[in-house]
């Protein structure tokens, strides 16, 4: 929640009527200023260092999530592995298994110990919603990204299997697809691209 579109909800959360544990990696000083940020909208707010790919790292961040704010109600996964062009533009087979393994730590198996850290609690409440991140290409295919993009995909099962699973227990379990965003990665491409990305959508 400290950057992006996963502070755009930390914010948007905390509007809401949301308190909120705002979970970083590296950016101590922009979560800290997220957490001001929310609580000059009248709300608690916690900064709590995690490593997503870490599975003991994510359950400690539940246990002190609920340990400060007392439940769960929404868990939103945003974590993300950084935006790098000369690995989105790379060919296919001039990838490393490092530059596989990356996105795959980061977004589809942070995504699979945030929910196993977190559903337990949600369950024991009988509700919740847990929010994972897709995206459009994991859903259309594309010709860059390859390795962004089947770890997206694996999030999309990830998703559709868990809400199998927990939505008989009173969870939701959803997969967002947000297509271009306007944050970091968005500031790496030429201005003719993003006139390209905004002809996408139907509503332009």
């Amino acid at each position: 929640g400290s950057g992006g579109s996963g502070r755009a909800a930390v914010l948007e959360l905390a509007r809401e009527g949301a308190d909120v544990a705002v979970q970083y990696h590296r950016g101590k000083g922009a979560a800290l200023t997220v957490v001001e940020e929310v609580r000059g909208l009248g709300q608690k707010a916690i900064a709590v260092q995690a490593d997503v790919s870490d599975s003991r790292a994510c359950r400690e961040l539940s246990a002190e999530a609920v340990a400060s704010l007392g439940r769960l109600d929404v868990v939103a996964c945003f974590a993300g592995h950084p935006f790098r062009d000369d690995e989105w533009s790379k060919d296919f087979e001039q990838l490393t298994r490092a530059e596989f393994e990356r996105p795959i730590d980061i977004d589809l198996l942070g995504s699979v110990f945030v929910a196993q850290a977190s559903l337990p609690s949600m369950v024991k409440a009988g509700r919740g919603s847990l929010i994972l991140v897709g995206s459009t290409p994991a859903i259309t295919g594309d010709r860059v990204g390859i390795s962004y993009l089947i770890a997206k995909a694996g999030i999309l099962g990830l998703t559709r299997a868990l809400a199998l699973v927990y939505g008989p227990k009173g969870v939701r379990v959803n997969a967002l697809a947000l297509g271009s965003i306007a944050s970091g990665p968005m500031d790496a491409i030429s201005e003719q691209e993003k006139r390209v990305l905004t002809e996408e959508p139907a509503l332009k």
